[in-house]
């Protein structure tokens, strides 16, 4: 007997949002998207890949489209894929704000570009329905690792273009009540870590003049 269930009823009732979701027929908005979405069917099953020639989605094991899944390793070796899940992705800046006598407004100069935030929201499902013991431990030890760790996947490496090297900074998993045992809500925080060593950062000194 297969149990069917709702990953975007979960995702609500365990995060308390829903994901943002482009609709696929029957409205108004679909409209503006007519020429340029393909068919649901058309595609299906069709791997997508990016400019660098990495995967953006994959066939599941039941034959559905998976879209976005992302990967984490440890030092390039233990590994961990998260498939049902969503990734947000919020850049920000540092700004000098300059104020000009009798003038509106300020001059503004960029100072930094600050690390690439990532909020990764999803399950760990276990297909034979035990609790994914396992894939938490993994999780756990992404987390705890003093290693270094990366994020793979077509859609977070469009924006880890310098180095797929992270820092996970937060890890949550939700309390869970009445639902089934082989399917766990977590939630993950990492940031882009691009310096690996403050050493990197230093200006080679210049050979003393003698004469």
């Amino acid at each position: 007997m297969q149990t069917v269930f709702d990953l975007q009823n979960l995702y609500k009732s365990y995060f308390s949002r829903n994901p943002i979701n482009i609709p696929t027929s029957g409205t108004e908005v679909m409209q503006d998207f007519k020429n340029l979405s393909p068919s649901k069917n058309k595609n299906r099953g069709e791997i997508f890949t990016s400019t660098k020639g990495i995967d953006f989605n994959k066939t599941g094991a039941y034959g559905q489209d998976i879209w976005f899944p992302v990967e984490f390793r440890i030092n390039g070796s233990d590994s961990l894929t998260i498939d049902a899940c969503t990734i947000a992705v919020n850049l920000s800046k540092t700004v000098i704000r300059t104020a000009v006598s009798e003038r509106k407004g300020t001059v503004k100069e960029m100072f930094s570009i600050d690390d690439y935030k990532f909020t990764i929201r999803g399950f760990l499902i276990d297909k034979n329905r035990k609790v994914p013991e396992a894939d938490i431990d993994k999780l756990k030890m992404i987390f705890e690792t003093d290693q270094p760790v990366t994020m793979h996947g077509g859609y977070p490496e469009i924006f880890l273009k310098e180095s797929t090297r992270v820092a996970v900074t937060s890890l949550e998993f939700q309390e869970v009540q009445g639902k089934v045992h082989w399917i766990r809500p977590f939630s993950l925080t990492c940031e882009s870590d691009f310096i690996a060593d403050v050493k990197d950062l230093e200006v080679p000194k210049k050979n003393a003049n003698t004469n």
